[in-house]
Formats: C-alpha cells, structure tokens, sequence
C-alpha cells in the first residue's frame, strides 16, 4: 500500500526489510539496517504526536535518538512543545479511523490515495470478520 500511496512522488521510498526480518521487528533494528547500507543518510523519523509521550520507551531509545532526527507530526496544530522538530498539519486523518470506516462499510475516498483505497478494496482488508 505504501508503496501504491507514494507512486510518482520524487523524493520519497518504500523500503521493506523490516516484512523481511522475523518479528520482533524494533525500530532500531529498521534504523541500524539502513544506516548499514546508507552510512551517510540524514535518517528522520516521523511520528505521531500521540506517540510522544511512549516514545521513551521504545527499545534501544538512547541509542535510536542518535541515529535519527525525529519529527512529530501536530496533526491538531495544538502549538506541542517537543525537544523535536513539529511539523503542524491540520490532518484529522488516522490510520484508526481508516480502518474503523473500512470495518463498518463507511467510505475512505478522499482520505487515502485510490490506489491504496483499490488495494483495501480488493484485499479486502481492515473488514470485520463474519462469525
């Protein structure tokens, strides 16, 4: 999907080593193997506002936040205080709300890219299961 989502847009990249690493698959794990193949990449990586507060706990923390630059994505523009950079994009879009419309039979037109929506649609991904 990722993929389908980013097609034609320079500058962006998909890349699927962590589908390739058995699970548990950790963030540092994702950052170690590209700064691997990438020495000299400039790493950033995106997240949530939402996720901010856990993000101390995630494995190896110390050692992921020298190895990347993070970005938190303000989704509500909220005005956060971060020792990271924010980006404010008034988005109310979530990948929750995607799949919980999906479930429920809700339209997502307009909220993903149809490519992504054709893919959801014939994989039929994020339905209820029938019981």
């Amino acid at each position: 999907m990722l993929r389908a989502a980013i097609e034609g847009q320079d500058g962006f990249s998909a890349d699927d080593c962590e589908l390739k690493r058995p699970p548990p698959s950790y963030s540092i794990d994702t950052v170690l193997q590209i700064r691997g193949r990438e020495p000299k990449a400039e790493l950033f990586w995106l997240i949530g506002a939402d996720n901010v507060s856990g993000l101390s706990k995630w494995r190896r923390f110390e050692e992921l936040k020298k190895l990347v630059q993070f970005a938190v994505l303000d989704r509500a523009c909220s005005g956060l205080q971060q020792p990271y950079s924010v980006i404010q994009r008034n988005i109310d879009i979530s990948a929750t709300e995607i799949r919980n419309r999906v479930a429920s039979g809700r339209s997502i037109r307009y909220l993903v890219p149809r490519a992504v929506e054709e893919i959801i649609g014939s994989e039929n991904l994020y339905r209820e299961s029938a019981t």
